[in-house]
């Protein structure tokens, strides 16, 4: 299950009940003028669409139409609103529920997270449900471990350290780890927790080549003019800012 097509759909059915609720106003409230009209659909848009106001929407639907259960478009209505937008509400909010800050989640095991797996032995990359999982050791001893619902790495250093903390670990004086952990985010978790960080970034190693020193387009190879506000690129050229 992925969150951009429950996000789509959701905004979809919300859409499509802002209609059926200004079709019942204009149904229930013909006598009254145009500006009672505006003022609904500025509440519709203001606020949010939830299964409760639907549900609501519907009691309300009832009671007018024990006084007036003739009224052809106020049962299309109702029944539009009871059995399609009402269940599907619930079914997108159990969704985002779920997901909570996720992109993603497996219907066969609602915690995992669709990520991309390495690739098989006929060099096919594979996305499958699954956990990432970190280990931290110090001299070849396992100290922690923790389990995370995010694929990329930078994102579950924090979260590993502060396990170690809730457990009453000692704090590490130095982490070592690869350049998928490097990231400014965890760079300044360590400063303040006065951990040595021995994390390259991402592009360290391609930044000691010439042919990266050699591309002009790249910030990382100007030089900042602070007094006239100016980059200077490799060539010698003065970027000056125009909007």
């Amino acid at each position: 299950m992925w969150r951009k097509s429950t996000e789509k759909y959701d905004k979809k059915l919300d859409e499509k009940f802002q209609q059926i609720v200004l079709g019942i106003e204009q149904v229930m409230k013909e006598d009254e003028e145009a500006e009672q009209n505006l003022d609904l659909e500025e509440k519709l848009e203001e606020s949010p669409i939830t299964s409760e106001k639907i549900a609501e929407t519907v009691k309300k639907l009832e009671e007018r139409l024990e006084r007036d259960p003739k009224n052809k478009p106020l049962k299309k209505a109702k029944r539009q609103l009871e059995k399609d937008l009402l269940p599907r509400k619930q079914k997108y909010e159990e969704q985002k529920a779920t997901l909570g800050e996720r992109n993603s989640y497996s219907k066969t095991d609602t915690d995992s997270t669709f990520m991309r797996m390495k690739e098989d032995h006929m060099k096919n990359g594979q996305l499958k449900p699954g956990y990432n999982v970190q280990i931290g050791t110090e001299n070849q001893f396992i100290i922690g471990f923790s389990l995370h619902q995010r694929a990329g790495d930078p994102g579950c250093l924090i979260p590993h350290l502060d396990l170690l903390e809730k457990y009453n670990r000692p704090k590490p004086k130095s982490v070592i780890a690869d350049s998928s952990y490097g990231s400014e985010e965890n760079y300044t978790h360590c400063e303040k927790a006065e951990i040595e960080a021995l994390i390259k970034y991402n592009t360290f190693d391609k930044e000691q080549t010439k042919v990266w020193r050699q591309q002009i387009g790249r910030v990382e190879n100007m030089t900042y003019d602070e007094e006239l506000d100016e980059w200077i690129c490799s060539n010698g050229k003065r970027l000056i800012f125009q909007y």
